[in-house]
């Protein structure tokens, strides 16, 4: 059973952004789907289990894109 995880992000201006969020986001163990909306900031993720924040917080150290809260 796929597990979906809704998370606000800051940071996000463009496609560029998008392609370089669901990249990282990508490489989680267990992670199927990436969606990222640079329009609203928010990201998708559909894994086969549940993914926490602090592993998404973990992908995207090093990049300006940041974790505002929960969806």
């Amino acid at each position: 059973m796929s597990q979906t995880t809704k998370l606000q992000l800051s940071g996000l201006t463009c496609g560029a952004c998008e392609k370089v969020i669901s990249k990282r986001l990508q490489k989680i163990e267990g992670v199927q789907e990436v969606h990222v909306s640079s329009q609203n900031g928010a990201t998708s993720i559909i894994a086969s289990r549940p993914i926490s924040k602090e592993e998404v917080v973990s992908a995207l150290e090093g990049t300006h894109y940041k974790v505002i809260n929960n969806l």
